[in-house]
């Protein structure tokens, strides 16, 4: 493998992933959303931050299963070991990483386009509340069929603290993204390094994981709700809420555009040379 390539390649994701936090930075608050913030109840973003937490208890605790129903995760996975059987014969290079890339660009889109239908088909008849088990069941898909296009699990305990934290850092502004995507980075450099020494089981602590994973179910419900909030509101009134209905869309690809940046970042580290040499 040429250290040159990998480096160069650790370089343009760097300026990619630079590029998400320039980009959402500052607050670039819809236009409408003045139209109809003095009119939304005080109690809404509480039954939100409610029903997003209830969701991702529900497919946490027994709701994976139902969601790998809906793709074809065998075919996934053979589709990451052939990518990663191609680079092994022709070394890393930019064409092999973009087979990869590929992959989960494959499913966001496919995603988006029935988060998109489950939207605004619930704002054409006035359902906001209702679609977020939907909603979250998308999401969550479109997340884990993302960490399969580049080799990961997302069932364990650790793998569900990383995805509640990418959620929530996708969704700050300001200062707090900033904070909160160097947290996630932060806690891929820890994945990565128990990964490298063997020792995950020694290093993590599962009790210590599961009281993690409560508090930031409750953190990321309130990033979601608090980005949807006005949306789910306007999603609520029959024919007009298509508009809050669009909503669904851009959430959904803010979180996993950040998501894809960072389970190519992961995945960069495995093909770090200086593991290599290590090995």
């Amino acid at each position: 493998m040429s250290r040159f390539s990998w480096e160069n390649e650790w370089r343009l994701q760097e300026l990619k992933e630079e590029s998400f936090v320039v980009k959402h930075v500052m607050d670039k608050t819809p236009k409408w959303v003045s139209l109809v913030e003095k009119k939304v109840p005080d109690t809404l973003q509480h039954t939100l931050e409610a029903a997003f937490t209830k969701a991702f208890v529900a497919v946490f605790e027994k709701g994976v299963g139902i969601i790998e129903k809906t793709y074809r995760k065998d075919k996934q996975i053979l589709k990451f070991k052939f990518n990663a059987q191609e680079m092994d014969k022709e070394n890393f290079n930019r064409k092999n990483v973009k087979r990869f890339e590929r992959q989960a660009k494959r499913t966001v889109g496919k995603n988006l386009v029935i988060s998109t239908v489950e939207g605004i088909g619930f704002g054409i008849v006035g359902l906001g509340i209702p679609d977020i088990p939907i909603f979250v069941s998308i999401l969550l898909k479109s997340i884990y069929e993302i960490a399969i296009s580049y080799g990961f699990s997302y069932t364990t305990e650790k793998e569900k603290l990383f995805i509640l934290k990418m959620i929530d850092a996708a969704l700050q502004t300001g200062d707090d993204l900033r904070k909160k995507n160097m947290d996630v980075n932060k806690l891929i450099d820890r994945y990565y390094n128990e990964e490298r020494s063997q020792e995950q089981e020694k290093e993590t602590d599962e009790f210590v994981t599961e009281l993690q994973i409560i508090r930031q179910i409750d953190t990321s419900a309130q990033a979601l709700s608090h980005e949807l909030l006005y949306g789910k509101f306007v999603q609520g009134m029959t024919f007009v809420g298509v508009v809050g209905g669009t909503a669904d869309f851009t959430c959904l690809k803010r979180i996993t555009d950040y998501a894809a940046l960072k389970y190519k970042r992961r995945f960069l580290l495995r093909q770090n040379p200086e593991r290599m040499e290590d090995v």
